[in-house]
C-alpha cells in the first residue's frame, strides 16, 4: 500500500521550495547591487584621497624632500586601512621619492585605476602652481587600496536583509498553511470522514455549506448527493425488507407443504409393529437428501408369508416423492391383485402400469412435456413356513450375509416404467422385453443366522473420503460382512458411523436407503434346518 503524504505538508513543500528559490535570487541580486554600490564608494574615496595627497606633497617633491614626503605617507597609511601602499615619483624617475606598503601587494596598473586581485589602484600627478599661476607637474602618486572592505561591508548590509527576508518568509508560509488548513484542508478532510462514514452506512451525515465559493460548492453537491443516497437505500432497504418478507412467508407456507408432504410419506413407509411381526430382527437406514425422499421400502403382510421391498424412484425430493407414492400405490396394488407368489410377475406389472400411468408408451413428446421416471425396485417374498425367499430385482440387488460370508444376488439390468424407446436408444434393451415376465427369480432357502439387506445406489454413491470419491459396493460389502453376527441395530450404528466420517461434511448427493432384516421362522421349521444341519455335519 502506497503511503498517503499529506495536502498540506505537499503545499508546504511547494511554497518552501518556491520561496528559497526566490529568496536566493533576491539575495544574490542584492549582493551584487550593493557590492557594485560598495566599489563605486571605494573608488571616490581613492580618488579624493589620492587628489588631497597629491597637492599636499607638491612642495616636498619640488624640493626632493623625500623624509617629508615618507612622513606623509606613512601617516595616510596609519589613518586608512583600506591602503596597502603609497608610492611617490619624481617626473621622469622610475624609482620611488617616498613608498611605504601594509602586507602584499599584486596588481599594480601603472596609470590608470583598475582592480586585480582585490587591489584597486588610484595614480594622481602632483602639480606645482607657480606665482604668476604657472602649472608645473612634478611627479605622479600611486595609491593603492585593498577591495576586502567592500566584501565586508556587503555582508553586513546584507545579513539585516536576508534575515528580514527569512522572518518573511517564514511568516508568509505560516500565515499561507493556516489560511490553506482552515479554508482548504480542514472542510476536505471533514469531506473524506463523512465518504468514510457514507461507506460504513451512516447515509445521515452532512457537510456545512454556508459558503459560497468553490468548497460551498462542493459542501453543496455531497450533501445533495448524500440525501439521494439516502433515500434510494432508505426506499431499497423498503423493497428489500418487504420482499424478504414475502419470500420468508413464500417459504414458510412451501415448508410447511413440504413437511406435511413428508409426514403424509412417512405414514406409507410400514410401521414398527409391521416390521416387526414377521422379522427376528429389523433396520432401517433412511435419509432423505431433502425433507422427503425419492426411497421407499415395504413390508405387508400376504397369504403365505410376507412382502419386503425397496424401492428407489427417478429424482429426489418433491418430484422424487410424488413418483414414491405413485410407484407405492402401484406397488400395492400389483401385489392385490397378482399375489406375492411370483416376485418376477410383480415387476412386470409394476413396468406396466408405471408406463400407462405416466403415458410412456406413447411416443416422446417435444417441449416441457417431454420426460422419461421410472424406479429400480427390489423385492423379496419371504415364506417363513416352507423356509423359502424369493427374489426379483430391477437394477437392486439382494445382499445375503451367512456363516461370515457375503453373497450378492443381482437383479436384472433394467429399471420399471421408463419408455421402451429409451432402453432401444441406449441399445441397452434386455432380453426378453416385450414378454409377458421380463425378470426372473431367485430362490433362497432361508436358515438360521442369515442376514439379508437391501439398499438404493445413494450409499454406495456417496462421494466422500481425502479424494472425493465413492463410498463404494466394496467398503459397504465390507461393513456388512464383520458385523454379520451383531445385533442388526448396533450394524446399523457402524454404517452410519462410516458413512458419516467418509462424507465428512460434504453434501448429500442423492437420497440413501439400506433396509436390512432376519426372518423369524417358525418351530417346525427351526428345528428342522437344525436337525438337517446336524446330520449333513
Amino acid at each position: 500500500m502506497n503511503r498517503r503524504s499529506s495536502l498540506l505538508a505537499r503545499v508546504a513543500g511547494a511554497i518552501l521550495l518556491t520561496t528559497a528559490s526566490i529568496g536566493t535570487i533576491a539575495m544574490l541580486l542584492s549582493e551584487q547591487i550593493v557590492e557594485g554600490q560598495r566599489h563605486q564608494d571605494l573608488l571616490r574615496r581613492a580618488e579624493l584621497v589620492a587628489a588631497t595627497q597629491a597637492d599636499a606633497l607638491s612642495g616636498f617633491v619640488w624640493e626632493m624632500d623625500n623624509r617629508s614626503a615618507q612622513r606623509m605617507i606613512e601617516a595616510l597609511t596609519a589613518r586608512d586601512p583600506a591602503i596597502r601602499s603609497i608610492a611617490v615619483f619624481e617626473t621622469d624617475r622610475e624609482q620611488p621619492l617616498a613608498w611605504t606598503a601594509v602586507g602584499k601587494i599584486a596588481g599594480r596598473t601603472a596609470g590608470k585605476t583598475g582592480d586585480a586581485a582585490g587591489i584597486v589602484t588610484v595614480e594622481r600627478p602632483i602639480l606645482l602652481h607657480g606665482r604668476e599661476g604657472r602649472v608645473q607637474t612634478v611627479g605622479h602618486l600611486r595609491i593603492a587600496y585593498s577591495t576586502a572592505e567592500v566584501r565586508q561591508a556587503t555582508l553586513d548590509a546584507l545579513i539585516p536583509v536576508a534575515g528580514l527576508l527569512l522572518l518573511s518568509l517564514l511568516g508568509a508560509m505560516v500565515a499561507l498553511g493556516l489560511t490553506l488548513n482552515r479554508m482548504v484542508l480542514r472542510p476536505l478532510r471533514r469531506l473524506t470522514q463523512l465518504a468514510s462514514a457514507m461507506a460504513r452506512g451512516e447515509y445521515g451525515a452532512r457537510m456545512d455549506d454556508g459558503r459560497s465559493d468553490e468548497i460551498g460548492v462542493l459542501a453543496d453537491g455531497f450533501n445533495r448527493m448524500a440525501a439521494t443516497v439516502q433515500d434510494h437505500t432508505s426506499t431499497l432497504e423498503s423493497r428489500v425488507r418487504d420482499r424478504t418478507e414475502a419470500l420468508a412467508a413464500t417459504n414458510r407456507a412451501i415448508m410447511d407443504s413440504i413437511n406435511y408432504a413428508q409426514l403424509i410419506q412417512s405414514a406409507i413407509l410400514p410401521s414398527a409393529g409391521t416390521l416387526s411381526a414377521g422379522l427376528t430382527e429389523h433396520f432401517v437406514l433412511w435419509r432423505p437428501r431433502d425433507v422427503v425422499s425419492g426411497d421407499f421400502y415395504v413390508c405387508r403382510e400376504v397369504e403365505d408369508g410376507f412382502v419386503v421391498a425397496v424401492a428407489d424412484c427417478t429424482g429426489h425430493g418433491v418430484p422424487g416423492a410424488f413418483m414414491t407414492m405413485t410407484a407405492s400405490a402401484i406397488l400395492n396394488n400389483a401385489l392385490d391383485q397378482l399375489g406375492a407368489a411370483d416376485p418376477a410377475a410383480v415387476l412386470a406389472a409394476v413396468d406396466r402400469k408405471v408406463r400407462a400411468a405416466l403415458h410412456q408408451e406413447e411416443e416422446a413428446r417435444g417441449g416441457a412435456d417431454c420426460f422419461d421416471n421410472g424406479l429400480d425396485l427390489g423385492l423379496c417374498h419371504i415364506r417363513p413356513a416352507e423356509g423359502k425367499l424369493v427374489f426379483a430385482g430391477a437394477r437392486i440387488p439382494l445382499l445375503v450375509v451367512a456363516d461370515g460370508s457375503l453373497t450378492e444376488l443381482r437383479g436384472d439390468r433394467r429399471s420399471l416404467g421408463y419408455r421402451p424407446s429409451a432402453f432401444q436408444a441406449a441399445g441397452s434393451e434386455p432380453a426378453g422385453y416385450g414378454a409377458e415376465s421380463p425378470f426372473a427369480n431367485r430362490s433362497i432357502a432361508l436358515r438360521p443366522g442369515q442376514t439379508f439387506l437391501m439398499g438404493t445406489d445413494g450409499l454406495v454413491d456417496q462421494s466422500g473420503g481425502e479424494r472425493g470419491r465413492s463410498f463404494g459396493r466394496i467398503r459397504l460389502h465390507e461393513l456388512l460382512s464383520q458385523g454379520a453376527h451383531s445385533p442388526l441395530n448396533r450394524l446399523k450404528t457402524d454404517v452410519e458411523s462410516s458413512l458419516d466420517r467418509f462424507q465428512c461434511g460434504r453434501e448429500q448427493r442423492d437420497d440413501i436407503t439400506l433396509f436390512g432384516f432376519r426372518v423369524r421362522l417358525t418351530d417346525a421349521f427351526a428345528i428342522s434346518s437344525t436337525g438337517s444341519g446336524r446330520r449333513a455335519a
